[in-house]
C-alpha cells in the first residue's frame, strides 16, 4: 500500500497507521514469476501475471520456502503505532480508533491489525518511582 494511503486512515494523538505488514509474510516474487511474465504477459509483472502462474501451476508460486498460499491467500494488516506504554487492552480509545478503520479497511483489502510502541513513549510507574 503506498505511503500516501495512510493518509486516509485516521490519526489521533494516541494512534496512526504507519505501514502495513504481510501475513504470514509478504508474497515473495522470483524467477520464475519474471520468466512468466516475460514470455506471457509482455514482461508486465503483476497480479494477473502471477495469477496465471499459479493456475498454470495449479498452486501458490510464492518463494517463500514450504509456503504454499496463492497471491490471494496472502493477506495484509495494518500497523498501528501507538503512543501509550501500557498493555493494548488498557490503552484508552483503541478499539474505537480500530473500528474506525474498517470501513477503510474493506475497501483496501485488508485484514488486521499489527502493533507498534511510538519511540519515546514510556509511562511513569508509581510502584518504581523515588519516594524522596
Amino acid at each position: 500500500m503506498p505511503e500516501d494511503k495512510y493518509k486516509e486512515y485516521p490519526k489521533t494523538e494516541m494512534y496512526q497507521i504507519i505501514d502495513t505488514l504481510g501475513i504470514p509474510h509478504s508474497y515473495c516474487i522470483g524467477p520464475k514469476h519474471v520468466q512468466y511474465a516475460s514470455k506471457h504477459c509482455n514482461g508486465i509483472l503483476g497480479s494477473g501475471a502471477i495469477s496465471e502462474l499459479e493456475k498454470e501451476k495449479g498452486k501458490g508460486c510464492c518463494m517463500v520456502k514450504g509456503c504454499n498460499l496463492t497471491h490471494a491467500e496472502h493477506e495484509l494488516a495494518l500497523v498501528v503505532e501507538v503512543a501509550f506504554d501500557g498493555e493494548l487492552n488498557e490503552a484508552p480509545g483503541l478499539t474505537e480508533y480500530l473500528k474506525s478503520c474498517v470501513p477503510l479497511m474493506d475497501k483496501d483489502k485488508v485484514s488486521g491489525f499489527a502493533f507498534k510502541k511510538k519511540a519515546g513513549i514510556h509511562e511513569s510507574n508509581p510502584s518504581t518511582e523515588d519516594s524522596n
